[in-house]
């Protein structure tokens, strides 16, 4: 099942987060330490967070957070999905879900970027109908690499 968060759901999230960083996943979600962070994002008006959730349990996460000012017709956005429930096209549906939604708040365009060496990531990302609009030559060092990795700036026009 797919949903917006909710105020019910932070400690569900915070979970999920938490498991997110013991696996050391190299995204923004780990930084969702606390249920006050968690409440705080969701009492922010410019931030969308939409989960899938099995059994009480948050599978996935998708949030979108959007531009201030001149810059809110856009939203920058990230997706994460529980390692036991991979490969099961909950990041495509979800991210599809959370589009969907806040285009009906005036957005009108997403972006992201994503580490060159993540090819799931951008096989997902690119299967929502995201377009490769430029990349971030040796952003950093990545030591499970041995080397330096691009950041991938991609796109889609709601």
């Amino acid at each position: 099942m797919f949903k917006k968060a909710e105020v019910s759901d932070v400690n569900r999230i915070l979970i999920f987060c938490l498991e997110l960083r013991e696996q050391d996943a190299k995204m923004s979600f780990t930084t969702f330490d606390s249920q006050e962070k968690i409440e705080s994002y969701l009492k922010d008006e410019n931030v969308f967070l939409y989960i899938a959730v099995d059994d009480d349990v948050v599978t996935a996460m998708f949030r979108a957070l959007r531009g201030q000012d001149n810059k809110d017709h856009s939203v920058y956005v990230a997706c994460a999905v529980k390692k036991e429930y991979r490969n099961k096209n909950l990041a495509t549906d979800l991210t599809n879900y959370g589009l969907a939604d806040v285009k009906t708040y005036g957005v009108l365009i997403a972006r992201t970027k994503i580490y060159s060496w993540n090819k799931a990531s951008i096989a997902t990302i690119k299967k929502c109908g995201f377009e490769e609009g430029g990349r971030i030559l040796m952003h950093q060092y990545e030591p499970s690499v041995g080397g330096y990795i691009d950041d991938l700036i991609f796109h889609k026009v709601l």
